[in-house]
This record gives C-alpha cells, sequence and structure tokens, in this order.
C-alpha cells in the first residue's frame, strides 16, 4: 500500500512539469535558434483514472537552443520543483526526412520532503511524411535516486539501500504538426514502466499512461537554410532515385 500511494502521489506531481514527457521529434533546433515548448499531460493512473497537474505549476515548460546543424541543448522543468538540462544529437544528416537522436541529461529537484537526482538517456526517430507532418517515437530510460524521503521508525529492521536508483523505462509516441515559422502542435501518448526498484529509499514507481498536448513557439523553421523536407538524389540515369 505505501508503494502505491506513492506511485500514485508521483504521478500527480508528474503532469506539473514533469520532465519525463518528451513533446519533440528526433530533428534539433536550427542553429542559433531558440524554441520553446509549453505542454500538459492527462495521466492514466489505472482503477484511479485520469488526473490533470494541479497548480502552482500545471504546466511542462521546455526551452531548446540550436548549436550547430546536428546538435541542440535544453532545459526543462523536472517534477515542477526542479531543472532537467539534457543534450540532443542527430545522427542523420538534417537534410533528410527521416531523422535519428540520441540525448542524454542530468537535472534534480527538492521540496520540503525529499531531493531528486535524475539521468535520462532516450533515443528517438522521426520522418517528415510531409513538411508539416511528422510522426516520431521514441524509448529512454531514466534512473531516479530519491534522498531523504521517508522517516525509519527506531527499532524497526528496514531494507538497505542498493544505490541503482529507481529505473524508468519510458516508451513514446506522437506527432507534430509544424509550421514554415518552426511554430508547432505536438500530440503524445507516453508510458512509464518501472524495471529497478532501491527498497531503501522508501519510493515506490507503478506504471502510469500520459496524454499530451504541446504548443511550440519560436523562429526558426527546419528547412530555413533552403533544405528540401524530401531530399531526392539524382540517379545514374538523370532521374530521380527512389531513396529515403
Amino acid at each position: 500500500m505505501i508503494a502505491r500511494r506513492l506511485a500514485v502521489g508521483f504521478a500527480i506531481m508528474l503532469v506539473g512539469g514533469c520532465g519525463v514527457t518528451r513533446l519533440q521529434s528526433a530533428r534539433t533546433t536550427p542553429r542559433g535558434h531558440t524554441r520553446t515548448t509549453i505542454g500538459e499531460s492527462f495521466v492514466y493512473l489505472g482503477d484511479r483514472g485520469f488526473t490533470v497537474g494541479p497548480p502552482p505549476i500545471p504546466l511542462d515548460i521546455m526551452v531548446r537552443h540550436g548549436a550547430t546543424d546536428r546538435v541542440d541543448w535544453g532545459i526543462r522543468l523536472l517534477f515542477g520543483l526542479g531543472l532537467l538540462g539534457d543534450v540532443k544529437w542527430n545522427l542523420l544528416d538534417p537534410a533528410r526526412a527521416t531523422a535519428l537522436s540520441v540525448s542524454a541529461g542530468a537535472g534534480g529537484a527538492v521540496d520540503s520532503s525529499a531531493g531528486l537526482i535524475h539521468v535520462p538517456l532516450t533515443v528517438s526517430a522521426s520522418h517528415n511524411v510531409r513538411p508539416w507532418f511528422i510522426p516520431y517515437a521514441a524509448v529512454g530510460y531514466g534512473t531516479y535516486w530519491v534522498i531523504g524521503y521517508g522517516n525509519q521508525t527506531p527499532g524497526v529492521s528496514y531494507a538497505g539501500r542498493s544505490y541503482t536508483g529507481d529505473g524508468l523505462l519510458m516508451l513514446h509516441a506522437g506527432i507534430e504538426l509544424t509550421r514554415a515559422t518552426g511554430r508547432a502542435f505536438f500530440l503524445e501518448y507516453s508510458v512509464g514502466l518501472p524495471v529497478v526498484n532501491d527498497p531503501g529509499d522508501f519510493y515506490g514507481f507503478a506504471t502510469n499512461h500520459f496524454f499530451s498536448i504541446a504548443f511550440r513557439t519560436g523562429r526558426g523553421s527546419l528547412y530555413s537554410r533552403g533544405l528540401d523536407p524530401h531530399p531526392v538524389p539524382d540517379g545514374p540515369s538523370g532521374r530521380p532515385a527512389n531513396v529515403d
């Protein structure tokens, strides 16, 4: 029951600047441009139904800046109480319609009851079906070290900490509807699956489902430097070749 109550409490807190939803495709922000994404999530808690982020910070806010044509970095709210920073690298030529990226980051949050350190690693893929329509998917693993949560009762024996942290496997699928200006609208589904538990941190995770909606502002179209959203190089005969 303790683990269940904690998991529900965690899920309610997640939607207030959670930092675990994706809300971005595999593409990086264009070099020199900065974009802001603001989103909200509904969380399905199993037999407890749905919940939505409570005040005072009900929004997930993320700011990203393009460092190079293939690399950007970002910072976002973590649990509404802290910050999470990450770097994303597009492994493919940004002129291609398909993008494949790897991102890694670190962050922390603290309140009156506990502290938290979070280290995520994510692989993302997306494809420009049309210049304005970009489906994407991602798989990630996040480690959470919960510090100072709960009080031990004198004379009671507790499990020791494993120091592995609590691990969540995150799966994401979404669509990005984007404009030439770089502004975009996102619809996304995410699920968090607990795969590692540290019994000594008095904290428990449960499987939760996230249904998210987000808007992205900022300048800098992906193709602002004249990149073709569906590049098709010439074949040997001078006619377009059927390639990605």
